[in-house]
């Protein structure tokens, strides 16, 4: 222990006079700022001491722990003033235990700065200080608790109740097998009879040439025109014409269908399942040693162009919605580059594409020699959106004569007219409704118009439609009503809530994956300029829906195994549904992407002292996760910039959990992977502070 002979630095002996800062704050983000600015100003004090004994740094370490820990406080509260502008108020539970942290913090400085007082008190400065560094831990406890307390009272959502134990469960159907990504586009419709027949006899005529010129049609229009739906119509013509085809079609409804990580996979699969000769040289290339090295173009090559080139066969591909593959990553770049290879001499795969004019979809067509069409060329005007309404108005032609002036202005938007003969089909003053679609004709003004009429007017309704939007916005895949309820805050709301947007998503039934009506839908929803007093903010939906994980967990994890073991196979496949193996390993993803971060800090510790353990363990013996799935949640956990006390916590959890020796060969193994894992990622986080 160093002696009180050091060498301290000439400072003054009082540190900032917080106590008062702190009682006088207007705004909560202030004394947090204050007492990390002094926390920085005790460490680089205690630094400047001309020592190199390791005892006299290592209290020291702890200080620095807290330090990290205001900063990433300060940093989450800044995050949530960014996203809804209200500023954090100050609560005396918080200000009370931080004024005490404030003050013993001023002793452990006028210490540093003054041996002398170490001498009255008898023993070594370093003793002293290691005494008074455990004292003030004890305080932080208290103010980081009374700060996850306050935090988690400010989520603002309509009161949460706990879910019924006997809960209607899913359709036993949808447990057989998991839900395969939709790159299938099986939520659109084919085309109207008598519509877009110019544009499905140009796209007939192109697939039917045998020249080389144009392997592929590039149709690219704006959003709503209906290119998705002409897209469903030739993959439906060409399945029943039983022609060699594959087909992709992106959509911002899930990270998959964003990602172009299955595209060549699917697309394979997709051709041999319509021919097992391609079976033999798709599987050999796949065989190859450096499989996983491959880029994607070259994996694309191989696994699709090449054994259609060896087999001599020709093929069908549609790819739909092109601007909405993700190119955050380059991965529509990597496509679109892909694609340019068909223009060899005797391609083998003709593709048909659409998606909106993007900049940089239309400058790869210019310098790839593509040409691209879009419906006004192709049909010589509007004409078709006119006979839609007509086709769904058929039986009130006094609305069609009303809504022909309207049908003019609308640019040939499909997405326009179908929202809108959805809204007049249902409501009860068609009148009032049409007076309404007359002012404007826009995609933002008629959602605003959908909104309007499917929104109650009073406050709790509209509260609980808003928390259901912000749910679906926020799923990692579509969720059906049943599957929305199990995570929702309040029962009942959720089949409500969807009924009346009718007009804006699609479903079928409450099993039925519910999915945004059209990718502008959402663009609109999470626009704040656009939205107006509809907008969405998602990190809220991942914040109700990780609490709703919390909730589901603790419910599942609550029950004996007794209780468990007693059931038969068609009473577990009803208790342990799908939603609960698939779903509930997504509570960290939720938690990292929620707003209000800090407001989920006393869950997340919650669970990880007093659940963790139960439930990797349910997890590993009765809902088919496996421990090591759980785990991994915490690593993720613990690599984001939470807050290093949910790292130790979590990761401490986690390690227990590991140290259990009860698993099979398999599960050890990738669970050792993990320990050593979550060890790296302790130590780097842990190492300028001792834990308790």
């Amino acid at each position: 222990t160093a002696s009180s002979g050091l060498g301290a630095p000439n400072i003054t002996t009082d540190l900032l006079d917080l106590a008062p800062s702190i009682t006088a704050s207007i705004d909560l983000r202030d004394p947090l700022k204050l007492t990390s600015a002094a926390l920085m100003k005790v460490l680089d004090t205690a630094e400047g001491i001309n020592t190199s004994n390791e005892d006299w740094h290592k209290p020291f370490r702890r200080l620095l722990f807290h330090f990290d820990t205001i900063e990433s406080q300060s940093r989450m509260l800044e995050e949530d003033f960014q996203v809804d502008e209200t500023i954090p108020s100050p609560d005396p539970t918080v200000l009370g235990p931080l004024e005490t942290y404030a003050s013993q913090l001023n002793n452990i400085y006028q210490l540093l700065g003054d041996p002398k007082t170490t001498k009255k008190r008898g023993g070594s400065t370093g003793e002293i200080i290691a005494q008074a560094i455990r004292d003030i831990d004890d305080v932080f406890e208290k103010y980081t608790d009374a700060l996850r307390n306050y935090a988690a009272q400010s989520i603002v959502q309509i009161k949460q109740e706990p879910a019924l134990p006997d809960s209607e469960p899913l359709r036993d159907d949808r447990h057989k097998t998991l839900k395969a990504p939709n790159v299938y586009g099986i939520q659109h419709v084919p085309c109207v009879q008598g519509t877009r027949e110019k544009t499905i006899k140009a796209i007939r005529s192109w697939a039917e040439e045998k020249s080389s010129e144009r392997p592929i049609f590039l149709l690219l229009d704006v959003a709503g025109s209906g290119k998705s739906t002409v897209a469903k119509h030739m993959a439906n013509e060409w399945t029943q014409a039983n022609r060699l085809m594959a087909r992709y079609f992106f959509s911002r409804d899930t990270a998959t269908t964003m990602s172009t990580s299955s595209f060549c996979a699917t697309v394979a699969d997709a051709l041999y399942e319509c021919d097992d000769r391609l079976q033999t040289p798709i599987q050999e290339f796949k065989n190859r040693k450096d499989f996983g090295l491959l880029s994607f173009e070259e994996v694309f090559n191989g696994i699709v162009v090449k054994p259609l080139e060896v087999l001599d066969l020709d093929a069908m591909l549609i790819i739909d919605a092109l601007d909405e593959c993700n190119n955050e990553d380059g991965s529509r770049s990597e496509l679109l580059n892909a694609l340019r290879t068909q223009h060899s001499s005797t391609p083998r795969l003709r593709v048909l594409a659409t998606g909106r004019p993007e900049l940089d979809i239309k400058q790869w067509a210019q310098d790839s020699g593509v040409k691209y069409v879009n419906f006004f060329q192709l049909e010589g005007g509007d004409r078709d959106v006119e006979l839609y309404i007509k086709h769904r108005l058929r039986s009130r032609p006094h609305v069609q004569d009303r809504l022909y002036h309207v049908i003019k202005k609308s640019d040939g938007v499909f997405i326009w007219a179908r929202i809108a003969c959805d809204l007049i089909l249902d409501t009860v003053d068609v009148e009032g409704l049409l007076d309404e679609l007359d002012k404007e004709v826009s995609l933002d003004f008629l959602y605003r118009v959908a909104l309007g009429h499917s929104i109650p007017r009073n406050a709790r309704s509209r509260q609980a439609l808003i928390v259901v939007l912000e749910m679906i916005l926020a799923s990692r895949e579509p969720l059906s009503i049943a599957e929305l309820e199990v995570f929702s805050p309040k029962r009942g709301i959720v089949e409500e809530t969807v009924n009346r947007l009718g007009a804006v998503l699609l479903y079928k039934d409450r099993e039925d994956p519910i999915r945004l009506l059209h990718a502008t839908f959402r663009e609109f929803l999470t626009n704040r300029s656009r939205a107006r007093v509809y907008f969405i903010e998602p990190r809220r939906g991942h914040q109700t829906l990780a609490l709703g994980c919390f909730r589901t967990i603790s419910r599942h994890s609550s029950q004996d195994g007794t209780t468990l073991r007693g059931l038969d196979k068609i009473s577990q496949r009803k208790e342990i549904s799908l939603l609960i193996r698939d779903l509930l390993t997504s509570w960290g993803y939720h938690c990292i992407a929620s707003y209000r971060k800090l407001a989920l800090e006393k869950h997340i510790v919650g669970f990880a002292r007093n659940e963790l353990l139960t439930w990797a363990d349910r997890a590993d013996k009765w809902y088919s996760l496996g421990t090591v799935t759980c785990l991994r949640n915490v690593l993720v956990i613990s690599r984001q910039k939470l807050s290093p006390m949910i790292t130790e916590i979590t990761t401490s959890s986690g390690l227990k959990t590991v140290r259990r020796s009860d698993y099979d060969l398999s599960t050890s193994i990738d669970a050792l992977l993990l320990f050593w894992c979550a060890k790296i990622v302790r130590a780097l986080v842990m190492l300028n502070s001792e834990p308790k």
